[in-house]
């Protein structure tokens, strides 16, 4: 089965829809679950956006919660009768893990549905096991119609056939907005590595962000060669297969639905734990001599780019460790906030310590 969804990019909604299966009936009707799952949805990217400073949704998320209990079926967490949607008793061990917050084993069980279900999730995140990093280039207004700077964004991936691509291009599509030829850029990016398989642009973007949501995959942005011209969405997987390449790779099985077993490393990491504690600090201050910094503070999504690719950490796991080291006593790290430069793609980091409170700058004390 292969996802065919391209708003459920965040793994979160499909927990707030065990949660409001969990405590709806199929006798209240499949519309009212479905709306409810809406609604909450809704509420939740809304929050997240006021928290972290970012624009408002434009989305209403009016079909998502049909979308999500659909979902749900597919992996079999949910059942679907005549009057609408229950959990299953996987349904219900996952509302169980989500109730107890033992998120760990939540994800692992997640991941392990995800990957028995979904054929085209699979052959992403393998992909990315296999060559190590996906750039999908970004294309700058101005620099569309130059032949060289066409074949920059297309190396990281074609190597010595860039130019030949990139000539090609340009003479089939003659006038384009950068949006435009970025989308027809991606496309020919993903027929190369995965000719075998036919995955939309906006598919493959939207699955790129469940991986990351399921912390399997970092999006960050990136540049390359030489030139400051060039940037790309570079996205790579913390997880590995075969030998585990650091302490906190753990081995996952899951018995595929035609019979073969999918192995990976997933990466865990337990910063509570010392010795994983000081690898992550080492690791910053090797980051801090490397960056510059504005008044005595580093940039903490800069950081995170390169600490998470060179420690190979799910994002969401660095800023769960960078927490920790946070509350040690005497302090380590100290935090500020710097309004500029806030994005989706450049998150700040947040504390929620009875209040919630973001930065986006740290340093050592």
């Amino acid at each position: 089965m292969n996802i065919t969804s391209y708003n459920i990019t965040d793994v979160t909604y499909h927990y707030i829809g065990l949660r409001t299966l969990g405590c709806t009936s199929a006798y209240s009707g499949r519309s009212r679950q479905t709306d409810a799952i809406s609604r909450n949805v809704l509420k939740f990217v809304n929050d997240k956006a006021l928290r972290l400073l970012l624009p408002e949704p434009r989305s209403s998320f009016v079909t998502v919660g049909e979308r999500v209990c659909q979902e749900l079926v597919h992996l079999r967490f949910a059942c679907s009768n005549s009057k609408g949607y229950e959990l299953t008793d996987s349904g219900e061990e996952a509302l169980r893990l989500l109730a107890h917050r033992r998120y760990a084993e939540l994800r692992r069980l997640m991941i392990s549905m995800h990957l028995r279900t979904y054929d085209n999730l699979r052959a992403i995140i393998q992909k990315h096991l296999e060559v190590g990093a996906v750039w999908r280039p970004i294309v700058t207004a101005g620099l569309v119609g130059s032949v060289d700077y066409l074949s920059g964004l297309l190396k990281p991936t074609f190597g010595s056939d860039a130019d030949e691509a990139a000539s090609a291009f340009s003479n089939g599509h003659k006038v384009l907005s950068p949006k435009k030829t970025e989308d027809l850029l991606h496309g020919k990016v993903i027929a190369r590595l995965m000719p075998n398989e036919k995955i939309a642009v906006s598919m493959f973007r939207s699955i790129c962000s469940r991986l990351a949501s399921l912390r399997l995959l970092n999006v960050r942005r990136a540049k390359a060669g030489k030139s400051s011209e060039l940037e790309f969405a570079k996205s790579y997987s913390p997880c590995v297969q075969g030998s585990p390449a650091r302490p906190w790779h753990a081995p996952m099985d899951v018995a595929l639905e035609n019979g073969e077993n999918y192995q990976i490393h997933l990466s865990e990491p337990n910063l509570k734990d010392a010795s994983q504690r000081t690898i992550l600090l080492e690791a910053l201050d090797g980051a801090f001599s490397e960056m510059s910094p504005v008044g005595g503070y580093y940039d903490i999504p800069d950081l995170r780019d390169s600490v998470c690719e060179r420690l190979m950490l799910p994002e969401p796991a660095f800023d769960e460790g960078l927490n920790v080291l946070l509350d040690l006593r005497p302090s380590v790290l100290s935090a500020g906030l710097r309004y500029e430069g806030i994005s989706s793609q450049r998150k700040p980091l947040v504390r929620n310590r009875g209040d919630v409170q973001i930065y986006n700058l740290i340093r050592r004390t």
